[in-house]
Order: C-alpha cells, then structure tokens, then sequence
C-alpha cells in the first residue's frame, strides 16, 4: 500500500522540477483523497442520497477528472493540470448544489475554490479569473431561480465581499510566505557556498602541506647528490675546483632552503637556481659537458619551486653521464596562455641503454626524486585544476638512440 501510495503522489515528479516538487505532491494528494471520497459516496449514497442515479454520474465525472489531472501531470502540464482540477471540484459543485442536493448548501464550497487556486497557482489572471467564476456560480443559480434561498440572503455585495477579503487575505499571506521563503533560500545558498568555500580552503591547505611535504623530502635528496660530487672533486685532488664547487654549492644551498617554502617563485630567481646547479655539475662532469637556457618571453611570471631541477638531474644522471665525448642539454621555455613548457633536450645514451646499465649495476629502484615530482604535479592539478605533467620522448637517428626528449608543462602566475 505505501509503494502504491509514493507512486501515485509522485506522479510528474522530475530532477528538473525541482521547485515544483511541493505544488505537485499536493496536488497528486488533494486528488487521492478526492478519489477516496467519492469511493465512499458511492458506497454510501443508496442511503443517504437524494438521487443516486444523478449522483453517480457526478461521481463517474469526478473519476475522469481525477485520471485527466494525473496525466497532465505526467506530461508536466502542471499548471494546466491544477486549472482542470480546480474547474472540475467547481462544476461538480454547482451541479450537486443545483440539481442534485440542493437542500445541502454546497455552493458554500465555492469561497473555498479560490483560496485553493493561490496556493496552486501563481498567474495572478487565472486566480482572479477563477474568484469570479465561483461568485457567478454562487450568486447566479439564485437570481434565476435555480435554487431557493430565504428573502434577502443573497445579498451580492456582501457575498463579493467576503469572496473578495478571503482572497486578499490569503494572497497577502502568500506573498509574505513567498518572500519568506526566498529569504530562507538566500540564506541556504550563501551557507552552502560558506561551505563549499571552507571545504575548499581545507583542501588547499592539505594540498599545501603536501607540497612543503614533498619539497622538504626532496632537499636532502639533492644535498645528498651535490655532496657526492664535491666528494668526486676531493677524491681527484682538484682543489680549485673543489673550492669553486662549494661556494657555488653553498648558494645552491641558501637558495634551495629560501624557494622551498614557497609555492612559487620569479622566473628570474628559477633560471638563475637552473644556472647554478648547471655550473656545479659541469664542475663535476669537465668540458665536454655544455648546455644552455633559452627563455625568450618578455612576461613576468612565477613558476612552481625547484620543480625543473629534478628532471635536468635525470637527464644527466642516466643520459648524459654515460656518453662519451661531447654531452649537450638544451633547456627551452615556451609560453602559453594556461601553462609554461619547459623542454629538457639531451644527446645521451637514451633510456634504452641507461636502464641496462640500471640493471646492470643492481640498482632498479625509480628515481625518487621524479616520484616526488610526480606526487607535486598531482597536487598542483587538485589545486590549480590546471594541465600539468609530462612527457618522455625517446629520440632516434637510424633506428639509434641519439637521446632523450622532455617536456614538462607546469602552471604559472603572472606577477603584475
């Protein structure tokens, strides 16, 4: 009984109805229980009844009313559907009244009919269209003759009266209640976006936690690497360039320990960190290692910290370190209107052959620091909801590894 009941109170119920869900249960409601009532009738106007054959054609009227409501509703006819009900409870009425229980005062229904109309609906021609109506249907039958009333009862304008002040009454309730509710939902609206904006608050501070997290597992990483290489210098006896390398090696350090508090720093201040850290390893690697920066844009922007490193480290790392002869990285910058392009060039050994010698020295675990990379770039995407990643290209020359291509889209600001 109850699923039958939902269904049929959920007639024309829709997800792009949303604001008429209300007007549409009731009215689904007021036809249920109309429907119900003239069961009862039915069963009981044998009895009580004054004419049970002319009553149960009313009731059979009522029914096809009843089913016609429920269709419109179905085919989202809803105002069309509450003018049909709203019409139908009326001429029902007046025919009970006039021609079937007369002696009843049924037409008292007919100040009732107008108020039901405010609540259903809100073109304001229909509701007063149906006032008139039902003050026709109630004052009419008696001026002519078709219902007999004491002397002096049907007084016109004292029935408009009271049709009219029921109806200004109720539709000034309605008004107040319309901009009550319009108040309340004002209110829902900014304390769901009060929300909505603190969950998103929560959510960059977690993502900022997770960036300094990151960067602060990634300093003595590259520390570790750095050291390792003034180690090399030592080992080899190069004292002046042992001397160089920590002095430069002392600035890199400044700066890491300065940028890794930030999320994001000046163009300037990261070529100029990409410039250093070059230097420091073409110290390490000798000559025959060259490279170059090439940013060629005139606008000031900020770029994500110590985000490029990582990648220039793996190029010489696992390409570069292993060639012999000449070892050259190419770093260009190309600007774009949703993220900056860096692409790291290299002419090494190529990812092939750099995973053999991997292999071949027992070594197979994944670089951390590009791991760490990887972790940034997914937290910079939840943040910024920006495209950020990269892309690995293998270059050949006759089916022969000449090196390896990157390149890396990360997000930017612009400064001013």
């Amino acid at each position: 009984m109850i699923k039958i009941y939902n269904r049929i109170i959920n007639i024309g119920i829709y997800n792009n109805t949303l604001n008429e869900h209300k007007k549409i249960r009731l009215l689904n409601v007021f036809c249920l229980t109309w429907g119900i009532f003239i069961m009862f009738f039915i069963l009981s106007d044998p009895f009580f009844g004054k004419d049970f054959n002319k009553s149960i054609k009313a009731h059979l009227l009522s029914i096809v009313c009843i089913f016609l409501v429920f269709i419109l509703q179905k085919i989202k006819a809803y105002t069309l559907a509450r003018v049909v009900f709203i019409l139908a409870i009326t001429s029902l009425t007046f025919i009970f009244a006039v021609y079937i229980e007369d002696v009843r005062l049924m037409e008292n229904f007919y100040f009732i009919y107008p108020l039901v109309a405010l609540v259903f609906i809100d073109e304001k021609w229909i509701t007063i269209s149906i006032l008139c109506i039902c003050f026709l249907l109630y004052y009419l039958p008696s001026k002519f003759g078709l219902v007999d009333y004491q002397e002096g009862m049907m007084n016109p304008v004292l029935i408009l009266t009271v049709f009219a002040a029921n109806y200004i009454i109720l539709n000034y309730s309605k008004v107040l209640n319309k901009k009550n509710e319009e108040k309340l939902q004002k209110n829902k609206q900014e304390l769901e976006l009060a929300y909505l904006e603190l969950e998103e608050s929560k959510k960059n501070e977690y993502a900022d936690l997770k960036l300094k997290s990151l960067r602060a597992q990634m300093n003595p990483h590259f520390m570790f690497n750095a050291l390792n290489s003034i180690q090399d210098l030592i080992l080899k006896q190069d004292t002046d360039a042992s001397y160089d390398y920590i002095v430069m090696f002392a600035q890199l350090i400044r700066d890491t320990l300065n940028y890794s508090n930030q999320d994001f720093i000046s163009i300037e201040e990261e070529l100029e960190f990409l410039k250093i850290y070059l230097e420091l390893e073409k110290l390490r690697i000798g000559d025959e290692f060259n490279y170059t920066i090439n940013f060629k844009e005139n606008e000031s922007i900020e770029v994500p910290s110590l985000l490029i490193q990582p990648f220039i480290e793996n190029a010489l790392v696992h390409g570069l370190i292993h060639k012999t002869g000449k070892k050259e990285l190419h770093i260009d910058f190309k600007l774009t209107k949703k993220a900056l392009e860096c692409t790291i060039t290299d002419n090494g050994i190529g990812r092939q052959k750099a995973e053999l010698i991997v292999k071949r020295q027992g070594n197979n675990h994944k670089s951390f620091a590009l791991d760490a990379i990887e972790k940034r770039l997914e937290v910079f995407y939840k943040k910024y909801y920006e495209k950020v990643g990269y892309n690995i290209i293998d270059l050949y020359e006759n089916e022969n590894a000449i090196g390896t291509k990157v390149v890396l889209t990360i997000p930017y600001k612009m400064r001013f």
